[in-house]
């Protein structure tokens, strides 16, 4: 018991230096590397699962507590152009927990996309499905035994382990940085602040700035040498 402990404070400890070390996003070949290891795994449920999730967390930058969350009810096709996807926010407030709604559109045109239709197609062809996107699941290889507890979702640490699983360098947050990166990138100025406030649904402009001066910096220096 001891040391079970001991192994999950030294794995608490080991994630922490990587997140202060690592400088950089998730580059697409990284995240293709991610998506073929994920492609992998011999159960179907846990291979498309796995595809699935991480297209999410690249797509919306949402975090992982808000993945574990979702309902099948959440996935819609709009438009046919688009799948959106809406995610149940919890905000604190004077003691009290509020859930807000918010909705993410993610174009069908887009490669990851059909990873979440096809898992989305898995769990709605099974009789009864499950109420939850990312549902508990039980596995006894010893008696060849798969269950899906179709009542209960799984846990926010446990999408961080999905994700750990196919890669010991990336990790759910990261998704979320990646994300604000490509909005900086593309519209390094105040727009591109709020634009990432909206998408990632943040509610302080300290944050946005933060992504601003992260990813925006070389812009700036390159714009300021223009003028010296």
């Amino acid at each position: 018991m001891v040391s079970t402990k001991v192994e999950k404070i030294m794995t608490r400890v080991r994630n922490s230096k990587e997140r202060v070390g690592r400088k950089t996003v998730i580059s697409d070949e990284e995240l293709e590397a991610i998506l073929t290891k994920a492609n992998k795994i011999q159960n179907e449920f846990y291979r498309l699962r796995a595809l699935a999730v991480i297209s999410v967390l690249r797509l919306t930058g949402k975090r992982r507590g808000e993945v574990a969350m979702l309902e099948l009810a959440n996935f819609k096709v709009e438009d046919d152009r688009y799948l959106s996807i809406t995610f149940t926010l919890e905000k604190k407030r004077k003691g009290k927990v509020l859930n807000k709604q918010s909705k993410k559109l993610i174009p069908l045109s887009d490669s990851l996309t059909k990873h979440i239709l096809k898992y989305l197609s898995y769990l709605r062809s099974i009789p009864n499905p499950p109420k939850y996107f990312l549902p508990r699941t039980c596995q006894n290889i010893l008696f060849n035994l798969f269950l899906i507890d179709k009542d209960h979702h799984i846990k926010g640490r446990q999408v961080f382990n999905i994700v750990r699983k196919l890669t010991d360098k990336v990790w759910p947050h990261l998704f979320r940085e990646t994300v604000a990166s490509d909005i900086i990138k593309k519209d390094p100025t105040l727009i591109g602040i709020f634009k990432v406030m909206q998408r990632l649904d943040l509610e302080s402009y300290e944050t946005g700035f933060h992504y601003l001066r992260r990813f925006a910096g070389d812009i700036i220096i390159r714009e300021e040498q223009k003028f010296t």
